[in-house]
């Protein structure tokens, strides 16, 4: 009897333990789908652009040497994701921040097709940006993203309202959800462009960096490809995972021009596009790769040095006339109505219109701020 019980426990334990396999392997098997997924509309979208880029300088060939055009089409089969895009066990166990996007992507995707006109050419942005996400989960998670914090910023107007006006006020104030939804909507949509942007500026920071490191190494024997692989394993962040990017495609099976074209779509930089043209060019006829390289390295870190340089001295200019909106001004109007109101026995202005002048005065020193950090150089 008591062998029996034994048994029984060992059969139950076996069948738990085989459940959790088979519930691990699910997840695990529908990641690697939805990674596939992104993947392929990643390579579709990078050879849309490039299809676009050429179709631009075919046209620009035909209007100034009159020949024929020509027409360049790009198939490619499809294979299967490899080596570096295969997770370990511990990976599977995926942050809960994806989870949750999962489930608002999921539960709003009947609402969000109606919305997909609204973000144009996400796709393409998705793939600047480098965002892991088809363009169909991202509008999605977006919509269900704004839903949830438009309802919650009217709820919480709805409260303040309720508490100084009434019952009246908190319902009236639900109509907020409205434009607080169009608000975050339109955050959403701009969130790519805002990543790509950022991405672009972090990448030529370490651009000369780079640029002297592919030079020294190249100076020392190694070849182009063996450089590519040593700058995508260094840490220069952006510019890194661009790298690997790169290197990752040309093991698909892509070029070394053609992976230098989508890295030159992916980000927005002329010290990349000078690099990756001269580094094309001594592909195809040779040359002494490395001293170039490094030329262009000293040209970048002079450009910018000089918007340095630049920004300092507006920078001056803007101190001063922040000093005087912010400090002096206030100061100086306050001192000069003292006054009168000492001369005249009365205040000459209601203090409503001294907050409101204040609250000017602020908005205009955070407007000053607002344009300084715009002019601010990326380096």
């Amino acid at each position: 009897m008591p062998e029996s019980k034994v048994l029984r426990f060992v059969d139950w334990l076996g069948e738990g333990t085989l459940s959790t396999a088979e519930v691990t392997y699910d997840v695990a098997k529908k990641r690697l789908e939805e990674l596939a997924r992104v993947l392929r509309e990643h390579e579709i979208t990078a050879k849309a652009l490039m299809l676009k880029k050429k179709e631009k300088e075919e046209e620009r060939r035909r209007a100034l040497e009159a020949r024929l055009s020509k027409i360049l089409e790009a198939v490619s089969e499809e294979e299967e994701v490899t080596g570096e895009f295969l997770l370990e066990r511990e990976e599977l166990r995926r942050p809960f921040s994806e989870r949750l996007a999962e489930v608002i992507s999921t539960i709003f995707s009947r609402f969000s097709k109606r919305l997909q006109a609204y973000f144009v050419n996400v796709q393409e942005d998705l793939y600047k940006a480098n965002i892991m996400m088809t363009s169909s989960r991202y509008v999605s998670l977006a919509v269900g993203i704004a839903a949830i914090s438009a309802l919650l910023m009217a709820g919480a107007f709805a409260l303040l309202f309720w508490s100084l006006i009434g019952t009246l006020g908190g319902i009236m104030s639900m109509v907020l959800v409205f434009p607080f939804f169009f608000i975050f909507l339109t955050l959403a949509r701009m969130y790519p462009k805002t990543r790509i942007k950022n991405r672009s500026a972090a990448f030529s920071r370490e651009l000369p960096f780079a640029l002297r490191h592919m030079a020294t190494q190249l100076a020392s024997g190694s070849g182009l490809l063996e450089t590519m692989r040593s700058i995508s394993l260094s840490d220069y962040g952006v510019l890194s995972e661009e790298f690997r990017r790169a290197i990752l495609e040309i093991e698909r099976g892509s070029s070394i021009e053609e992976a230098y074209e989508r890295m030159n779509l992916r980000i927005d930089s002329p010290g990349l596009r000078k690099a990756s043209r001269q580094i094309v060019s001594t592909l195809r006829t040779g040359g002494n790769l490395a001293k170039t390289l490094k030329v262009i390295a000293d040209e970048v870190a002079t450009d910018m040095r000089m918007k340095l340089k630049d920004f300092i001295q507006t920078l001056n200019t803007f101190s001063l006339m922040y000093m005087f909106i912010v400090v002096v001004a206030p100061v100086l109007i306050s001192t000069l109505l003292i006054a009168l109101g000492i001369a005249t026995k009365s205040f000459p202005v209601p203090v409503e219109t001294m907050w409101l002048l204040y609250l000017a005065f602020f908005g205009i020193s955070l407007y000053l701020a607002f344009i300084i950090k715009r002019f601010e150089p990326k380096v």
